[in-house]
């Protein structure tokens, strides 16, 4: 059970919303505080996060402020390809109608919602988070209206996505697409939402090792998201997308091959 993070409800909760606290505590096996009339300060009490059940939804807050799941800049994004433009994770990925893509860098699932969107209903978007109270927001939040209809659902897993790529690569498992940006390795301009989201992260360094994997399990590309390119991006075939104002898109063939395609 994780003690820096802990639930609560609004105050005077209805007894639905007090269930769905309980519930989420359950799912997640976090302790359940109280709310009655204090103030949230107080149910956090010594725990860094508490997310707090509300009848609009559920909200994370710390000591720094509050943290709820939306769209952001995706909503931008996804305007844009309804009006029949482009997104440059769909043109590095190769995305396309029932694909399967992995976002091993899961966050505040902006990069999932596009993806979902792009691989359409008979799709599949697994997001990986590293982190437990990002892992719950982004759960709790594509569990209700997001994504949009008609795009695939987004399955939310907690854990290191170095972890669950080694696994899924032991095993033959594979995807078309995997999605890396470990988005605050590298400062950037950015909503308030995903500032916030600074004190809610793992910070993990862009590796070699990590893009290996990633395309040991991915069958078309690994898309990578970063500020600037490192000088040991060819040595693992990340070449940068052209055609993007800001140049932070990179991509690189995948290496996983079916066993039925003689891998």
């Amino acid at each position: 059970m994780d003690r820096g993070v802990v639930v609560t409800t609004s105050k005077s909760p209805s007894g639905v919303l007090r269930e769905r606290a309980h519930g989420l505590a359950a799912t997640w096996d976090l302790p359940v505080v109280e709310r009655h009339r204090g103030s949230v300060a107080t149910a956090r009490g010594t725990a860094a996060t508490v997310l707090v059940c509300t009848e609009e939804g559920l909200v994370a807050e710390t000591a720094g402020g509050r943290l709820a799941f939306h769209q952001g800049t995706a909503a931008k994004r996804l305007r844009t390809l309804r009006h029949g433009g482009t997104d440059p994770l769909i043109r590095a990925g190769g995305l396309r109608p029932g694909d399967r893509v992995l976002d091993a860098t899961l966050g505040l699932g902006r990069d999932a919602l596009v993806a979902a969107w792009a691989v359409g209903a008979d799709g599949e978007v697994l997001g990986v988070e590293a982190d437990l109270v990002l892992a719950v927001l982004a759960d709790d939040g594509f569990a209700g209206s997001v994504p949009r209809p008609g795009s695939a659902p987004v399955r939310v897993r907690h854990g290191d996505s170095r972890q669950v790529l080694a696994a899924a690569a032991a095993v033959g498992e594979r995807v078309d697409v995997v999605l890396l940006d470990p988005m605050f390795t590298d400062p950037r301009a950015s909503d308030h939402g995903f500032a916030l989201a600074r004190d809610h992260t793992v910070p993990t360094p862009l590796t070699p090792e990590w893009v290996e994997l990633a395309r040991a399990v991915a069958r078309r590309s690994v898309v990578v998201t970063a500020e600037r390119a490192r000088p040991w991006f060819p040595d693992v075939g990340l070449e940068r997308l052209e055609g993007t104002r800001s140049g932070r898109w990179f991509h690189a063939t995948g290496g996983a091959q079916d066993a039925a395609d003689g891998g």
